[in-house]
């Protein structure tokens, strides 16, 4: 429901409120009013009752106005002209009030109903190998838990990785045959650690050659395909032609796919695997519900401006907006019957998606919101169903694990703040020197992380930390699976439940 309707009948209503007197009402008035009829619970309906009693209170105010006098002596050319004001006056306001009545209903108070899980709707033949049997033996293979004298009670927040079993479990590849190109979500550089643990887990346990990309975490799918087309040639020529594991996190999954598919040709041998983690290949409802209107849209501006320091209508903050407009479900449509994920490229792919449902996740009232909204399940930002490529091999993970899970660290130390405020100053430089108007911002989101890691290791929240579930990823994305290909479209029975409620 547009806020500006609701805002404008509320207006009205309370302006009639303040003209009325603080004493309590007559006994007639209170029996009057309590005779009318309760707003029935569809927003739509809501909207049209209020727009019905706005309408009401400015018919009885016009008729008052163009009464006259009833001495037909004492009317005169002012009276008329005030009946002509009136009138028009009047036509005037039933014109807007048929507008706003219009408008209220065609409101659609729930913008992603139509969209979540449209892919494997749209595809009658979306197929998919379930590999998660296959993910969580190599995941329980490398972990190492820390147990109390009980031998029961994890003592610390997450497990970490062996060392010894991880570079068993990756005998079987040449330890150096591959590298791996990391690729941060969006606005992923504003949070310090993001990939850290993750990439200094390849770079010491197994010794590859790990790199966080250096894409613009503010652009455009299209303009980050570029950057990561260059950036893994760029690894094959340095790395002495290594194959490359691309992994992405949220967007950077779906940038990678976007580099797959128009940098066909220029990457088809330079890439041993694809692994996409959490990413909204079909779309995700909090973009498109977060852009479904210019009133919303304003209220993301607004923070957004309070978040880095900008006017919420400079070029900064546009340009901010701008890719969260890749992740709505109609620019996702548009872009994917043009560009769809190559066939050459999809046994090589691995897309991971997870739930949450704990409160202690920082997901949780976005997860919330999603499942009251659309009955999808998802890691607060990412519904399931939207989350896997057809004909891949996918992981679906059933144990707590939310958005920000895979990407941020569970502890700081002031090096590693350090580091984030020196990539700043020098992507900074390089944007001065590339005449980029548009400069990162003082680092401000040390404390919100340093929070979040908080949360992240509060003891038994998950089960797996994020450098065992990109190192299991990464061997499952190298190696070929034998399962055999399931079929995806038998609804489940959140989407059975969800069918009466969806539109066409």
């Amino acid at each position: 429901m547009s806020a500006v309707r609701c805002l404008g009948g509320v207006l009205f209503l309370s302006a009639r409120k303040k003209r009325e007197p603080k004493t309590p009402p007559p006994p007639s008035t209170t029996t009057r009013r309590t005779t009318r009829t309760t707003p029935g619970r569809n927003p739509g309906e809501r909207v049209e009752r209020l727009v019905r009693d706005v309408e009401k209170h400015l018919m009885r105010k016009m008729n008052a106005m163009t009464t006259t006098s009833p001495d037909a002596s004492s009317r005169g050319k002012r009276d008329v002209g005030g009946v002509a004001w009136t009138t028009t006056f009047r036509e005037e306001v039933e014109k807007r009030l048929k507008r706003v009545a219009d408008e209220a209903r065609k409101t659609n108070t729930k913008p992603s109903r139509a969209f979540t899980g449209w892919l494997r709707e749209e595809k009658r033949d979306f197929r998919a190998t379930d590999d998660t049997s296959a993910f969580l033996e190599r995941c329980e293979g490398i972990v190492d838990y820390d147990y109390d004298d009980d031998n029961t009670t994890p003592t610390r927040g997450l497990p970490s990785p062996n060392e010894v079993n991880v570079r068993a479990l990756f005998a079987d590849q040449e330890e150096e045959s591959f590298c791996v190109l990391l690729v941060p979500g969006l606005w992923g550089h504003h949070y310090p650690g993001y990939y850290s643990t993750v990439r200094d887990a390849f770079r010491t346990i197994l010794g590859v050659e790990c790199e966080i990309s250096r894409v613009n975490s503010e652009g455009t799918v299209r303009e980050n395909a570029k950057t990561i087309a260059d950036e893994i040639e760029k690894m094959w020529d340095e790395t002495k032609k290594k194959r490359v594991v691309a992994m992405g996190h949220s967007k950077g999954g779906l940038d990678i796919a976007a580099a797959l598919a128009l940098e066909e040709k220029r990457l088809e041998e330079k890439l041993a695997g694809f692994v996409c983690v959490q990413s909204p290949y079909g779309g995700s409802p909090i973009a498109e519900d977060l852009l479904s209107n210019k009133y919303v849209r304003s209220g993301v501006h607004l923070a957004l401006e309070a978040a880095f320091g900008e006017r919420r209508n400079s070029e900064a903050i546009q340009k901010m907006v701008k890719p969260v407009e890749d992740l709505t479900y109609r620019a996702r449509i548009r872009f994917l019957k043009k560009h769809p994920l190559p066939e050459q490229f999809r046994d090589k792919t691995v897309c991971f998606h997870s739930k949450t449902t704990s409160k202690d996740s920082t997901m949780a009232n976005i997860a919330l919101y999603v499942s009251s909204q659309y009955n999808e399940e998802g890691d607060g930002l990412v519904c399931r169903s939207d989350a896997e490529i057809p004909h891949t091999r996918v992981v679906r993970y059933e144990d707590e694990f939310d958005h920000v899970d895979p990407a941020f660290p569970t502890s700081f130390s002031d090096k590693l703040v350090e580091e984030h405020r020196e990539f700043y100053a020098k992507e900074n430089e390089r944007r001065i020197k590339s005449g980029n108007k548009m400069l990162l911002p003082t680092p401000l989101s040390v404390k919100l992380v340093e929070l979040t890691s908080q949360v992240l290791a509060v003891p038994g929240k998950v089960k797996h930390d994020a450098a065992s579930v990109h190192l299991a990823l990464a061997h499952l994305a190298l190696t070929r699976s034998d399962n055999n290909v399931e079929e995806s479209t038998t609804k489940s029975t959140a989407e059975v439940a969800r069918e009466p409620q969806r539109v066409a």
